[in-house]
């Protein structure tokens, strides 16, 4: 069959799936010969703010679909994943809002073939990996074809009971007495330092503020919606965020709240050049001198390593000082986006709790 056709049938065999189960109940399938350890597993694949691993069990049950003979286990990417999955499974997990990225399952299999205590010893967090191994297993041994179909149907019902309970949390109306300025930036630091969801909430928050500050001018925000699992290296993007005027590359921004290595500052400069923006203004925003205290040289908040000058703004510090520049207007319309953002399917459970203890009413 051509691409079109294999990626449209991977996309209904998603939507089939969750269809099947959609009414089903935890116990339709309590039957199920050491259903304990099977929801256990899933429990530890699916309830996780990482969406790779199971992407990557979805990807491998639709692979086994189109080709019986597909062996998930020791020859994954012989499914073409990435094209199934970024071009059929996700636009059926989008639909069915299923929390998931663009890239899922490519992110975490890192072109490993073989899915094996080895694969996940190197993938974080191990526990989630080794849970995506263990059902893979438990579903590819099984002979008995009705077995084998209900674990399959529990994983996609544990999937779907997953998204309804991140899709019923309510996300809190912020009262009007937060909106001073400098009482919003103490609560979006708060928010952004505490629940970063692996880089997600501070990247976006920085892009949104970026954006209200330059609303009214020529200036544009560029890479602050782009997901934060893939690298700047592999994506072709100068940083994480960079604003343009007319098309031309002004400053450039990385946005972290983890330690900073001189790795980090290589794949930058590999960026950069990548781009051919080597000349232009990075500045990394993030915690100091916490993030950066493995670094030699830093000196008035500038580090100069293989002849780039590297500039830090602590993230805590850039917050109070852009909000203080918006107006009452900006700074609704950015919480209410910030808002927006967080009540998303997407966004995990402890990202939406997280807000709505510090937004309480």
């Amino acid at each position: 069959m051509n691409v079109q056709t294999r990626n449209d049938k991977a996309k209904q065999f998603i939507l089939d799936q969750l269809s099947t189960v959609a009414q089903l109940n935890e116990s339709d399938f309590e039957d199920l010969p050491d259903f304990q350890r099977i929801k256990s597993i899933t429990q530890d694949l699916i309830y996780v703010k990482a969406m790779g691993f199971r992407g990557i069990v979805a990807t491998a049950l639709t692979g086994k679909f189109l080709d019986d003979n597909y062996d998930y286990l020791n020859d994954f990417y012989k499914c073409n994943p990435r094209s199934i999955f970024e071009n059929g499974i996700f636009y059926a997990f989008q639909e069915m809002k299923i929390p998931c990225g663009k890239s899922d399952p490519l992110n975490v299999a890192k072109n490993n073939n073989v899915l094996d205590e080895n694969w996940a010893k190197g993938r974080r967090p191990q526990k989630t990996a080794m849970a995506a191994v263990d059902l893979l297993r438990i579903i590819s041994s099984e002979d008995d074809d009705a077995i084998r179909q209900k674990t399959v149907n529990y994983f996609f019902f544990r999937l779907l009971s997953y998204s309804r309970e991140c899709g019923s949390v309510v996300i809190h109306t912020i009262n009007e007495i937060f909106l001073s300025n400098q009482i919003v930036a103490s609560k979006l630091i708060n928010f952004t330092l505490n629940y970063p969801e692996s880089g997600t909430i501070p990247q976006f928050v920085i892009s949104r503020i970026l954006s209200s500050l330059y609303n009214q001018s020529s200036i544009n925000v560029i890479g602050g919606d782009e997901s934060v699992f893939g690298t700047n290296t592999t994506s072709k993007k100068p940083a994480d965020i960079w604003l343009e005027n007319e098309g031309v590359i002004l400053n450039l921004y990385e946005i972290t709240v983890k330690k900073i290595d001189y790795k980090r500052l290589d794949d930058s400069i590999q960026s950069l050049a990548d781009t051919d923006s080597l000349e232009k203004p990075i500045i990394f925003i993030c915690r100091l001198p916490d993030d950066i205290n493995t670094l030699d040289g830093y000196q008035e908040g500038v580090l100069t390593y293989k002849n780039k000058s590297f500039n830090f703004v602590d993230i805590s510090e850039f917050i109070k000082s852009t909000i203080a520049l918006l107006s009452l207007l900006q700074i609704e319309l950015l919480l209410s986006e910030i808002k927006e953002f967080v009540g998303s399917y997407l966004r995990p459970i402890k990202t939406k709790n997280g807000w709505n203890e510090i937004f309480a009413i």
